[in-house]
């Protein structure tokens, strides 16, 4: 699904524009929209000065509701491809341009790399699990709080894994589920605590499930091999 903004970020965005421009000079590349509230601002080049002269400007950055841009070169894009697959693919799928010309052109992120990022995110995934549920101990409280600050995390990871598995489709955690093979219904479950927070308690009891999905989850990313 493409980005939209509404027209209040539009405009909000039109004046951080003018402000990197301001800024940057003839070194400004572009600013994209990659969120309805933060963006990437490319420059030629990045000196001292022009953090400095950017700091003050996020108070009113801040007051239109928008955070302080990421900034970055052309070439560190490029060469950094490698080392932020996920963020960037979602970059290169998802962004409005406000002004310039992104560096975008031929940019490709390795499936390969895709692939690797995704089995670190699995696998950060299932030892945070494990970590919770030993530190959590009995308390049913512990755990609930556990498994909702788990449903975020994993719904990134599901729909990474749908992109990765289905490049050409869009991102669906639950699509991702069933690529990898294991329980959509306690997978639709969990997801849901990001919304109503009250179904927790009960999936307590599905903790050890839970975890034994997590495993499958990295072992399908670990094998997984594009056809």
């Amino acid at each position: 699904m493409p980005l939209t903004l509404t027209p209040t970020a539009r405009k909000a965005f039109d004046r951080m524009a003018v402000d990197l421009r301001r800024v940057f000079g003839d070194r400004f590349v572009a600013l994209v929209a990659s969120t309805g509230h933060s963006g990437v601002a490319f420059a030629s080049s990045i000196l001292p000065g022009d953090l400095e002269a950017l700091g003050p400007l996020t108070s009113s950055w801040e007051r239109d509701a928008l955070d302080p841009p990421l900034l970055l070169t052309p070439r560190e894009f490029r060469r950094s491809l490698d080392t932020f697959p996920l963020e960037y693919r979602a970059l290169l799928a998802r962004h409005v341009v406000i002004d310039g010309t992104p560096p975008f052109d031929d940019a490709v992120v390795d499936r390969q790399q895709l692939r690797h990022a995704c089995e670190v995110q699995a696998k950060s995934h299932l030892i945070h699990l494990r970590q919770g549920w030993v530190q959590a101990g009995s308390d049913k409280g512990s755990l609930s709080e556990l498994l909702v600050r788990s449903a975020a995390p994993l719904r990134a990871l599901l729909a990474n894994i749908s992109d990765l598995v289905d490049d050409a489709g869009p991102s669906d955690p639950v699509g991702g589920a069933e690529q990898a093979g294991i329980d959509t219904d306690l997978t639709r479950a969990i997801l849901a605590l990001e919304d109503d927070e009250s179904g927790a308690p009960a999936l307590t009891d599905r903790l050890g499930d839970y975890v034994v999905l997590a495993e499958r989850l990295w072992a399908f990313v670990d094998t997984w091999t594009s056809r």
